[in-house]
């Protein structure tokens, strides 16, 4: 898997495996496993740390310290890990980004070869880059491959981590170098080549990014291929809508919180099976449903199964 997974999670998978008959029988095990699932889903759909959960729970299961109450909080909250068909897509998907292939998703890859010709060519650039390495040492900020990347932009303009500091030797590196990278459009530098910003199209656990950077003029029909992005988006289980068929689901809702109620109702009157069947047919007023599929549809959606 992409992005170093079996470092992140190879060991923790390892101790799982090692203690499976303690965390079978432990009275929470039913939640353990799901944590255990998680680690095996492509790190972009994460939504939070798994690989430190599954370290903190271990150092718990060492010492058997109970789950203090927040711990079963976050456990049970927690969704369960994506279909097995998106962990595919997406888990594809990783490796073209771990690789820096964006090219099946731009049709259009003569503008981002004219953009780079230049920013290579850049005496300016080159030289800022030169005066940078005198100040401090960049290779402490490369990662494997040799990349020193800037900090990120996130979503809806956060800005984490970038409070200006000057005592700091890390942030002052930082603070030239991302002015270095906006200026010069790029979002970071390989040994000594600059790396232009692409569009990028990366799923996340809440949803898909697509950035396009700022000096890219953008023909959104001829541009993307829409169809390979969809594909991403998609895994994430989204469904077709539109002024027919959102209507119409909204209504589906309605009826499923109806029908939920109705059946904890009967429940609760002792009535079971066909029983509960008619209570439920006749207060909903679908005299016409002989078939109890309908009821079974209504309270997978009301508990968010579609």
């Amino acid at each position: 898997m992409a992005f170093r997974h079996g470092e992140r999670c190879g060991e923790l998978l390892r101790q799982f495996h090692a203690c499976r008959v303690q965390v079978n029988a432990h009275p929470h095990g039913e939640l353990l496993s799901k944590i255990y699932s998680w680690l095996l889903v492509p790190f972009s759909l994460w939504p939070i740390d798994f690989s430190g959960l599954s370290k903190h729970m271990f150092d718990l299961l060492k010492t058997n310290t109970p789950f203090d109450r927040e711990l079963l909080l976050l456990l049970q909250t927690v969704d369960e890990p994506p279909d097995q068909q998106t962990q595919i897509v997406v888990g594809a998907f990783e490796a073209d980004v771990e690789a820096g292939r964006y090219d099946r998703l731009i049709r259009r890859p003569e503008k981002f070869d004219e953009l780079d010709a230049k920013v290579l060519q850049d005496r300016e650039l080159a030289s800022a880059w030169r005066a940078l390495k005198r100040h401090h040492d960049h290779k402490q900020y490369q990662n494997s491959r040799g990349v020193v990347r800037r900090r990120l932009s996130q979503e809806r303009n956060l800005r984490e981590g970038w409070e200006f500091d000057w005592s700091d030797g890390r942030k002052r590196f930082y603070s030239i170098f991302d002015a270095m990278c906006h200026r010069w459009r790029l979002y970071g530098i390989e040994h000594d080549k600059p790396l232009l910003l692409k569009i990028s199209v990366n799923p996340t656990p809440h949803g898909t990014m697509i950035v396009i950077p700022r000096d890219w003029s953008l023909d959104p029909v001829r541009d993307l291929n829409w169809r390979a992005i969809n594909k991403i988006h998609r895994a994430h289980g989204a469904k077709r809508q539109g002024p027919k068929l959102s209507p119409g689901r909204i209504k589906q809702l309605k009826e499923a919180v109806t029908a939920k109620r109705l059946s904890e109702e009967a429940k609760a009157k002792g009535l079971h099976g066909e029983a509960r069947v008619e209570y439920v047919r006749d207060k909903m007023h679908k005299a016409n449903r002989k078939d109890p599929s309908w009821l079974k549809r209504l309270l997978k959606i009301a508990k968010g199964k579609r």
